[in-house]
């Protein structure tokens, strides 16, 4: 997996800043993860923030757990997205509206 996200970041990263090294020497980790620092403090996303999270998550055992319910987030989840960070119910209960009470209403 940890293949696959870096080669997701190779493919913005040569979007958006281009880059002078291949996709070989970026995908198979020639490239020390310091100087993808550097372009990344150079050139970031949302996106690249994400994949770089997932790659995290994958040096720390973390990927592919849910931060929500804890429990495993499926692999079709990830194959689509290995920046996810929650499985399908949390997603959706997370997203859903809070609803705001307006104190103010209710003390009069």
């Amino acid at each position: 997996m940890r293949r696959v996200v870096l080669s997701m970041m190779y493919d913005l990263l040569e979007r958006t800043v281009g880059l002078d090294i291949t996709r070989g020497e970026f995908v198979d980790g020639i490239m020390p993860m310091h100087e993808v620092d550097v372009i990344l403090s150079f050139k970031s996303s949302q996106r690249l923030e994400e994949l770089r999270g997932a790659l995290s998550r994958i040096d720390d055992d973390a990927f592919g757990r849910c931060i929500g319910c804890k429990q495993e987030i499926g692999q079709d989840i990830l194959d689509r997205d290995p920046g996810r960070r929650m499985c399908d119910q949390c997603e959706h209960e997370y997203s859903k509206p809070v609803m705001h009470l307006d104190l103010h209403e209710q003390a009069g």
